[in-house]
């Protein structure tokens, strides 16, 4: 009996060993499956990390295409301002000469009248000239046949 005590104490120690390997097995198992369970949330934290950092990158290059854009549009609204503005320049100085222009023009046709009407007062002043001359060229023959009528009737000797 003392052998089958002994065998049942070694069977039971045995037995309390399997079971304490068995917990010890158990807990390294869960330790181990919490180990790994660590590791996986650690990768999807720096996976999530990477995410957000690629996700950063992509808003501030996001902000960036958007500025550019806007910058683009402003250089864009700038030129079309700058040729508007020298079109109108351009348009303010055909104005300008057509003025000018307007005005040689109105001194020029000023220019002929004042020279035509000189050309017409010269002709005036010459028929009234020619007429003058005629007139005293008359009046002295007429003089010049009343004083011969005179004499000659005044004297007798011219008859």
């Amino acid at each position: 009996m003392f052998f089958y005590v002994l065998f049942v104490l070694i069977v039971l120690s045995y037995v309390f060993v399997l079971i304490v390997l068995f917990y010890i097995l158990s807990v390294l198992i869960v330790l181990s499956y919490v180990l790994f369970v660590l590791i996986v949330l650690s990768c999807v934290l720096f996976v999530l990390i990477v995410l957000s950092c690629v996700l950063f990158v992509f808003i501030v290059l996001s902000y960036v295409l958007f500025v550019f854009i806007v910058l683009s549009y402003v250089l864009f609204v700038l030129i079309v301002l700058f040729y508007v503005l020298f079109v109108l320049i351009v348009l303010f100085y055909v104005l300008f000469v057509l003025i000018v222009l307007f005005y040689v023009l109105f001194v020029l046709i000023v220019l002929f009248y004042v020279l035509f009407v000189l050309i017409v007062l010269f002709f005036v002043l010459f028929v009234c000239k020619c007429v003058l001359y005629y007139c005293h060229r008359v009046s002295t023959q007429l003089q010049l046949i009343n004083i011969s009528y005179h004499i000659s009737k005044n004297n007798p000797f011219c008859m």
